[in-house]
């Protein structure tokens, strides 16, 4: 089989670690390594092979890695050699090999288990130590065993920093230009169950350099953030890990709407919000607000199209023409052209200042709850930072790179009144 992949990743199909970790920068092709390439490699070259790909809950994956495989299999031209299925979620080779797939939402699910040689945990920027060191136990299928990490850094005290990051390295295997580890071997001392074990880690840290397909657009709206946050920077560009201290929103939750029965046009409170975008991406959101909370419903999130274009992506995602559009003002043009097309839109105006008022508001909820298909407005809202000065220090602007869901998130703002908080006291003379 000829699988073209970028070069970096070429240590993951020789090496015999229990563990690979596989972060970096943005647009840097880890994810679709992993799951357009490696996983199907090893189906069709190991019939032994029993792989349970994860994510934090089952229903985010039918939509995101479960895709990334079948997409990886059809580009194979290999669709014949497979069958695969969303119900169950599943892929099988001809071969016997399989792929299933779990949520850490459904721990009861993954505990019975059996035969599992290979864990694939996408966005495991979500996985605690505890969590990680279970699925090590539960390796116990047949041939290689290993446990593939995927993740951008974001959280500097995340336990795969101290882990497999911020140590010395047993090995290294290639280095960045500068000097810095690039490709490493860390051995892993552990007690499980009070027994010590011990076993190798491989970590490749790959940035947009190492993807030789990226889109020369991703590429450039990277290399904005150069001027606009170094520090930030250094997150997005060469992967490093982000300080807790400089994210802006801390009250958001990823939720499964649909298991709590929560639906859009049941909630009195509601509307979308807009920003536009050509080289940056336009997104849409789905925003209703209750109780000093906001929720997240559904984006749209599309690069290169034309307000005629995107027009339509609206309407086949069924964007409600009764329902207002807080839109981004800069654009008067596409405003003007959404609202011949039938659309109840306006565009919000930002006045010297809203940007902060803005995120103060946001900070204010109680929570803001985000529904797990939101892919990209997740990873904006974990990822959102403020600006950094040039002696280090946290000012209250926030980084404008890579923020397109999260400025459709602020003109939503305008659709709401100010959130309430409601003390303890007034809860009790209104017999709450």
């Amino acid at each position: 089989m000829n699988v073209e992949y970028n070069p970096v990743y070429s240590y993951c199909f020789t090496s015999k670690a229990r563990t690979l970790v596989l972060y970096g920068g943005r647009d840097s092709g880890k994810s679709y390594f992993v799951g357009a390439q490696y996983i199907p490699y090893f189906l069709l070259t190991d019939p032994k092979t029993r792989c349970c790909v994860l994510r934090q809950t089952y229903a985010s994956c039918k939509d995101s890695v479960y895709q990334e495989i079948v997409d990886g299999i059809e580009a194979l031209g290999l669709s014949h050699r497979f069958n695969c299925t969303v119900s169950p979620l599943e892929i099988v080779c001809d071969n016997g090999a399989k792929v299933i797939f779990r949520g850490l939402d459904n721990p009861a699910k993954i505990k019975s288990l059996k035969g599992i040689n290979l864990f694939w945990f996408e966005e495991a920027e979500t996985l605690n130590e505890r969590e990680y060191f279970d699925l090590l136990i539960l390796l116990r299928g047949a041939g290689y065993q290993r446990i593939i990490l995927t993740y951008n850094p974001i959280d500097e005290e995340h336990f795969t920093n101290a882990m497999f990051v911020d140590i010395r390295p047993d090995q290294v295997l290639q280095t960045f230009d500068d000097g810095d580890k690039k490709v490493w071997i860390k051995k892993i001392r552990h007690k499980i169950n009070n027994i010590e074990v011990e076993f190798e880690a491989l970590v490749i840290c790959s940035t947009y350099d190492d993807n030789y397909f990226i889109d020369p657009i991703r590429k450039a709206v990277i290399e904005e953030l150069k001027n606009a946050d170094p520090f930030l920077y250094e997150v997005y560009r060469k992967g490093k890990y982000a300080a807790r201290g400089g994210r802006i929103l801390t009250n958001i939750e990823e939720v499964d709407f649909k298991a709590r029965g929560w639906e859009f046009n049941n909630f009195d409170h509601k509307g979308y919000g807009q920003d536009w975008g050509y080289n940056h991406a336009s997104a849409t959101l789905w925003v209703a607000e209750k109780d000093s909370c906001l929720y997240i419903f559904d984006e749209i999130y599309e690069y290169e199209k034309d307000t005629d274009e995107y027009e339509e992506i609206m309407r086949q995602r069924g964007v409600d023409k009764r329902i207002t559009i807080a839109s981004e003002s800069a654009e008067p043009d596409r405003v003007k052209m959404i609202a011949k097309k039938g659309y109840r839109i306006y565009g919000v105006e930002k006045p010297p200042g809203s940007v902060r008022a803005q995120i103060d508001r946001l900070k204010r909820y109680d929570k803001i709850y985000i529904d797990i298909g939101c892919k990209n407005t997740i990873k904006e809202a974990k990822a959102w930072m403020y600006k950094m000065d040039k002696n280090g220090k946290y000012t209250d602007e926030p980084v404008t790179v890579f923020d397109d869901a999260m400025a459709a998130l602020r003109y939503s703002l305008d659709l709401f009144s100010e959130p309430k908080k409601i003390s303890v006291a007034s809860k009790s003379i209104w017999g709450l």
